[in-house]
């Protein structure tokens, strides 16, 4: 884990786009969007479907589910030392929106950290 950026968003880019080969099959369904925001630094949305993953930087309209975590927590979860559900039930993650498709996108974190 030593090099990678401490920029959640560059770091989420740069496993996503590494690891799509292995990512196809878990979005290949319809597009969802998963809006970021935190203290810490810039929010920014995932767009999971259509056989890919696309990151933006910038606040989207109408997003499927919205993460609001800080930027050290979601470090944590991009590098696997933060466990997703117990951080949600202890309210270090507040989603809003989908939930069940926001527990989806951590699936697809978890693929991409392995690949």
């Amino acid at each position: 884990m030593i090099g990678m950026s401490e920029d959640p968003f560059e770091l989420l880019k740069s496993m996503t786009e590494k690891a799509l080969p292995k990512l196809a099959s878990k979005v290949s369904g319809p597009v969802k969007v998963f809006q970021f925001t935190g203290e810490g630094y810039e929010p920014f949305y995932v767009e999971v479907g259509g056989g890919t993953v696309k990151l933006n930087k910038g606040t989207h309209k109408s997003p499927t589910a919205t993460i609001q975590v800080n930027k050290d927590n979601l470090l944590k979860l991009i590098k696997g030392q933060l466990d997703a559900m117990q951080a949600y039930f202890s309210g270090t993650i507040k989603v809003t929106g989908n939930i069940l498709d926001a527990a989806s996108l951590i699936d697809i974190m978890n693929t991409a950290r392995s690949a």
